[in-house]
């Protein structure tokens, strides 16, 4: 009877779980069905039942947290409707396999402690795992759930994601021991597991700290595109027309909010070399001041010399604010928002560029042209443009879409009827990677992430050229109910880890600004044309993870394994059975 009601409830509690996801945001049920998953694998029968114990509660996690998939097959025709759950409960399935095989293995030990150890030391490299494998897929990952607890999820700046999933193992474990641990030292072992996490999530609260920073003015254009009339052909003129509206409202309401002066800034120190000990937020390869700065600008945040309200600043300098001036604002559009080639198109270049003013700019995605690579003549990118019509930068997505920008083994799947999700027949081409894209005046580097490329820890800054911030622009509009929230979340975790603040600009979904520590200082409410109108915040001291990367949570499950080794060993220690 065993063999069959654990599998069972397995299934159940990975349903559970996903309720911790976006957008219900219920953390502390995921941590519950997380507990009874562990403890399920400390009972069960040999390794073949905990495989396929860890299959059923990896299958329902994943389908039910990832229902929106489903939701993009009904945009296009190319393949039934109906597809679209046979690709959830595939993925699911795939996804599965990172959860059955730890529960397989870990299963495998006699002793239900070590079963435990084992658990939560395989789960973490499996999880590193399935961000990379086969282009990787890393939505979700287990501990992102924290971003709705209180303090917990600062400490993604430390040990990033996977170091989440391994407080919130932690912590499932704890409480497993804490209300069936069989012996005193099991109970004493959970509650101070518990313990531990409850002081992690005040030791995080209290690194959150204000800024009196202002940035230059950003405003971020959501024209409330639905998909279902996306790629409708007609309406291409309707939707430009919209942007272009919807950009002058937003630096209309710029102005007014610039009309009061900002501070005078006076730099007392800027020289690195007489401050070699201060640690900033910006690299010196990106020409910015990495010294010690006394004034209500965080360290590293422009050239001493072009500072507003620096006397040794020359009129004419980048930045420069007399007196009345309005301060250049910068605009961004999201992923897709040009149909044409922006590149070949000088009249659409000039009609974008009307509606700026002298030293604005124009962040936008489009299609750029690559017409060395004839398989793949096109790249879903990110241009900037000036109000002289030309284009500063230029970003090719790096991290495609399977089914969304290119079929995967296509020579097979085109046979079968499988096709992409959005107009084209050809493949898109892939980018180099992150990089930082340098903008002119009082802006700051940015790193151009597109779509769910900032899904990817360590993935989504050029870690030799640090930037200022992270542009994030997508089309969420074909992602359901569940997506768009879910993806809001990537982009919160990776702001933390990161240390920068986020601006996501999406068609139809939730557009945000979110500061580094992962708070939404303002997002839309996902329906219909909005603006957002606010200043950039500053980025803050790059964080331990970028630097290190997972390896102290490996680490870490590399010693929770090494001990489960040494209880299945020695059965006489303690806390063994």
């Amino acid at each position: 009877m065993l063999t069959l009601l654990l599998p069972l409830l397995a299934l159940g509690l990975g349903a559970i779980a996903a309720l911790g996801f976006a957008p219900l945001d219920l953390w502390p049920v995921t941590l519950l069905a997380m507990a009874g998953f562990i403890w399920i694998i400390t009972v069960c029968r040999g390794w073949l039942q905990g495989a396929v114990c860890g299959l059923m509660f990896g299958t329902s996690l994943a389908a039910v947290s990832l229902n929106w998939i489903a939701q993009s097959f009904t945009y296009q025709a190319k393949m039934p409707a109906a597809l679209g759950w046979v690709a959830v409960l595939g993925l699911a399935l795939f996804l599965s396999l990172y959860i059955a095989v730890p529960a397989g293995l870990a299963a495998a030990a006699r002793r239900p402690a070590a079963r435990l150890l084992l658990l939560v030391a395989l789960l973490l490299p499996a999880e590193v795992l399935r961000g990379v494998l086969l282009t990787g897929f890393a939505w979700n990952p287990l501990g992102i759930v924290w971003l709705a607890a209180p303090g917990v999820q600062q400490w993604a700046a430390q040990v990033g994601g996977i170091g989440l999933t391994a407080i919130l193992l932690v912590a499932a474990s704890g409480l497993v021991w804490l209300a069936v641990g069989p012996a005193t030292i099991h109970r004493l072992i959970g509650g101070g597991a518990m313990l531990a996490v409850a002081l992690a999530g005040l030791i995080g609260d209290s690194r959150v700290v204000q800024s009196g920073f202002l940035g230059p003015p950003v405003v971020v254009v959501q024209p409330g595109i639905g998909q279902d009339e996306r790629y409708d052909a007609a309406a291409a003129e309707r939707h430009l027309a919209t942007y272009l509206d919807l950009t002058r409202q937003g630096l209309r309401r710029a102005n007014e909010t610039q009309q009061a002066e900002l501070p005078d800034v006076t730099i007392r120190e800027a020289n690195i070399e007489e401050a070699p000990e201060i640690d900033s937020p910006l690299r010196p390869s990106t020409a910015k001041v990495t010294g010690r700065l006394e004034s209500n600008i965080a360290a590293g945040l422009g050239d001493s010399a072009n500072q507003p309200g620096n006397p040794a600043a020359p009129d004419n300098a980048p930045g420069r604010r007399r007196t009345g001036e309005i301060a250049p604002a910068m605009v961004l559009w999201p992923e897709g928002a040009i149909d044409g080639l922006l590149e070949r198109d000088a009249a659409l270049r000039a009609r974008l560029a009307a509606t700026l003013r002298p030293g604005d700019v124009l962040v936008t995605g489009g299609t750029g042209a690559n017409p060395r690579t004839p398989q793949t003549p096109y790249s879903n990118s990110l241009f900037v443009l000036d109000k002289s019509a030309r284009i500063l930068a230029r970003y090719d997505k790096a991290h495609l879409v399977p089914l969304g920008e290119y079929v995967p083994a296509r020579g097979l799947m085109e046979p079968l009827g499988v096709a992409r999700l959005v107009p084209g027949g050809g493949d898109f081409a892939a980018g180099p990677g992150p990089r930082t894209l340098v903008l002119p005046g009082r802006f700051l580097g940015m790193s151009p992430v597109i779509c769910y490329e900032i899904a990817f820890p360590g993935a989504v800054v050029d870690a030799g050229n640090r930037p200022a911030w992270i542009a994030n622009i997508s089309n969420d509009a074909w992602f359901g109910a569940w997506g768009p929230p879910q993806h809001l979340a990537q982009a919160r975790l990776r702001a933390i880890e990161e240390g920068l603040p986020v601006l996501r600009a999406t068609t139809n979904g939730t557009s945000a600004v979110i500061d580094g520590y992962g708070r939404l200082l303002a997002a839309t409410l996902g329906k219909g044309p909005e603006i957002l109108v606010l200043t950039l915040p500053p980025p803050l001291p790059q964080p331990a993870f970028p630097r290190g990367g997972p390896l102290i949570t490996l680490l870490f499950a590399l010693f929770l394994g090494a001990s489960a080794l040494f209880l299945e060993r020695f059965r006489h220690v303690g806390i063994s059975e």
